[in-house]
């Protein structure tokens, strides 16, 4: 019917109607985009903050992810800082409450060291003081989790449940690229890391780490760069606004 289009590229023609739409469906995305990131840093708004977990491979990108995401929507990011919680939360060393972190330490081992400093304390000790801490912090919203299994404690309660995963090479090339280690050093991280994590997650929580179930988005870091799975976070997360504002209204 006469209608215009760009020369035919790869065997797609692209109708300069349809064009015209994406490019206003962009700009109204934009706009709307701009509004949310707005929202989140007003503390008297009265609308709900988001809460968000991060679950990641070694070298994924994800510690940079969950950081991008703190500094766009003005939220804390708790990675590190929930050893200091844990250790005040269950009355234990912070030495002890830092080798459970992300770590897989026999019952045994913990039983004879703690007959040796007179204070028992189990793993159990710690999972429990974990999802009290976790489910804590999250309780007036507005937070970032990074690990832990802050995904499987909150469930349903989160507003977003990320996964960033990858490929041994992106994942090896990265670390290379932050650390300035070899590929051999680089490798060995990776595999130790990877490997204390799973552990982690299947001995406290007894699920697979890699089901997809646990997560509401998956992100390949051989696809995308940090700030593209930013950008595609924030978008996920403005699609769950209105949502969250009738809730604040009810």
């Amino acid at each position: 019917m006469g209608c215009r289009a760009f020369p035919q590229q790869r065997g797609f023609v692209m109708p300069i109607p349809v064009l015209e739409k994406l490019i206003q469906r962009q700009l109204n995305h934009w706009n709307r985009m701009r509004e949310f990131l707005e929202r989140p840093g007003d503390p008297d708004s009265g609308k709900p903050r988001p809460i968000i977990t991060v679950s990641r491979q070694a070298g994924s990108g994800g510690r940079m992810l969950a950081e991008q995401l703190g500094e766009a929507l003005g939220l804390p990011v708790h990675d590190k800082s929930l050893v200091e919680h844990i250790a005040q939360d269950a009355n234990l060393e912070q030495e002890l409450a830092q080798r459970l972190d992300e770590r897989v330490v026999s019952q045994a081992h913990l039983w004879v060291e703690g007959v040796l400093k007179q204070k028992i304390f189990l793993r159990s000790n710690y999972q429990v003081a974990l999802v009290r801490t976790i489910t804590h912090l999250a309780a007036p919203g507005g937070v970032i989790f990074l690990g832990r299994g802050a995904e499987l404690i909150l469930g349903e309660k989160a507003d977003l449940r990320l996964r960033v995963v990858g490929s041994t090479r992106t994942r090896l090339g990265n670390i290379m690229r932050w650390t300035g280690l070899s590929r051999m050093e680089a490798r060995a991280i990776l595999q130790e890391t990877d490997k204390r994590r799973d552990e982690f997650i299947r001995g406290l929580f007894k699920v697979d780490p890699w089901d997809p179930v646990h997560y509401d988005l998956v992100l390949n870091a051989d696809r995308m760069t940090v700030d593209e799975m930013t950008d595609l976070v924030l978008a996920a997360l403005m699609q769950n606004a209105p949502r969250n504002q009738v809730a604040a209204r009810a």
